[in-house]
């Protein structure tokens, strides 16, 4: 669901909301201070731009949806499957101090507070929270974290650390690029084969001969069920980034020169 604070645009799921255990959201690139390519709401420091920049994007963030400045915790991404279990020694890493987290792509707590943070430009950003147990999770999934099924490590991390029994979760699949614009060639989808074996029902042929288009909502939302996530958890946005570059940043449109979206989750 799209909401809007002022002039801040962003993503909140209503199955997360009507728990009311979590604040949420994933943010668009609507409602910030970035100028340029960045604009207007780069919520990453890694893009290049001016970290003051990013910080007050931080604040407008924080303003708007109740959280902490000082209590992020972000991740350098690098399209692995490694899920961090975040505790009170990581608070604030990546805004307020330097992040150690290297090489990791999903991150899960059950501090209250801890805002976990992933961030995305046609990845696929999903949000966890399992509602008996009181953990969250925020996971970066790309294609390569989706065919390697990063949210089913995210989920098996989750049952280690807390207990978790995956029919307690409840899941958001947020905006990132659609079966409409994913086009891939057949390495890709080999791949695809070789690792789900539910692939070529989330493949399909393109108009273009030799190129295909892979569901990544659909990809990773399988997934979820295969570890125990009831279907009627799952939420998906089903909003392609690549086609509302209006609204977001898009990878394959914009290339390096371009900010992040940021999904946040943090229990109350």
């Amino acid at each position: 669901m799209i909401r809007q604070k002022n002039n801040l645009k962003y993503i909140t799921f209503q199955n997360l909301e009507k728990t009311n255990m979590v604040k949420h959201c994933i943010t668009t690139r609507l409602g910030g201070v970035s100028e340029g390519v960045y604009a207007e709401l780069n919520m990453s420091f890694t893009r290049g731009e001016q970290r003051e920049k990013v910080l007050q994007n931080y604040d407008i963030v924080c303003n708007a949806m109740g959280f902490d400045k000082n209590s992020f915790v972000l991740c350098h991404q690098t399209h692995t499957t490694n899920i961090l279990a975040v505790t009170e020694q990581h608070r604030g890493m990546g805004v307020t101090k330097n992040s150690t987290i290297k090489n990791t792509d999903g991150l899960i707590t059950n501090i209250t507070g801890i805002q976990l943070t992933a961030f995305s430009a046609d990845c696929t950003p999903i949000l966890l929270l399992d509602v008996n147990k009181k953990a969250i999770g925020a996971v970066h999934a790309g294609w390569r974290g989706s065919v390697n099924s990063i949210v089913k490590k995210a989920i098996e991390k989750m049952t280690e650390y807390y207990g978790t029994n995956p029919s307690d979760i409840m899941a958001g699949i947020g905006p990132s690029i659609g079966q409409c614009c994913f086009q891939v060639d057949a390495p890709v989808v080999e791949e695809f084969r070789q690792k789900l074996y539910f692939a070529n029902d989330v493949i399909q042929n393109d108009t273009i001969k030799g190129k295909y288009k892979i569901d990544l909502w659909e990809t990773n939302k399988r997934i979820l069920m295969d570890c125990g996530v009831k279907e009627q958890n799952i939420e998906l946005s089903k909003i392609c980034t690549m086609c509302h570059t209006d609204l977001f940043y898009s990878h394959r449109v914009m290339g390096n020169d371009r900010g992040n979206m940021a999904a946040i989750i943090a229990l109350k």
